[in-house]
């Protein structure tokens, strides 16, 4: 759905500065976000490239304390074991290469054409009221756009939080191109 980068954002741009566990000075990404049928594209570090799925941030934040699972030479963090994988969101269609919320509290974004940063990353109106994502125990399925606040971000996220029906949000709440979406 969003192959080429926008050419209506003019120079808005992203940074996103990752850290590596293993690596003392990490790394940044530098681009140009994206929107509802338009790509994201990191431009720094070159060479340029262009997605439209990002990864969830805080799916493998923390993982050091986690068991371990050797494959061969291979030592890899063992995510099998964790609970409620099918509600860990870990690929989304996005504006941006990686993101997520933080907190239960993140808003909605104001437009349909998404935006950058907590849940804005993740909920535009790509797909008639749904985003496609990948989780945890590799399932794939369609997203609902409200039902993004009901996801397991990360380990201290709240599922029940102020943007669900179990947290009280109203009808009213969203904002106007949201409020026909399925409420979660």
């Amino acid at each position: 759905m969003a192959t080429k980068p926008s050419t209506d954002w003019g120079d808005i741009y992203y940074n996103v500065t990752f850290f590596d566990s293993d690596t003392p000075t990490g790394g940044e990404l530098t681009g140009t976000a994206g929107a509802r049928f338009a790509a994201w594209e990191i431009l720094k570090p070159a060479p340029a490239f262009r997605g439209s799925y990002g990864c969830n941030a805080f799916a493998f934040a923390g993982l050091r304390r986690f068991p371990r699972l050797t494959l061969g030479r291979i030592v890899a963090p063992d995510v099998f074991s964790r609970r409620g994988k099918a509600a860990i969101p870990v690929l989304l269609d996005a504006t941006a290469p990686v993101g997520g919320p933080l907190r239960n509290t993140s808003e909605p974004p104001p437009f349909q054409n998404g935006g950058s940063g907590g849940m804005a990353t993740f909920c535009m109106n790509r797909h008639g009221g749904y985003v496609n994502g990948l989780f945890l125990d590799w399932s794939a399925r369609k997203v609902g756009l409200k039902e993004l606040w009901t996801l397991k971000w990360n380990r201290l996220y709240n599922t029940s939080g102020r943007w669900t029906k179990a947290g009280g949000v109203q009808p009213e709440d969203w904002p106007q191109w949201m409020r026909t979406f399925k409420d979660y």
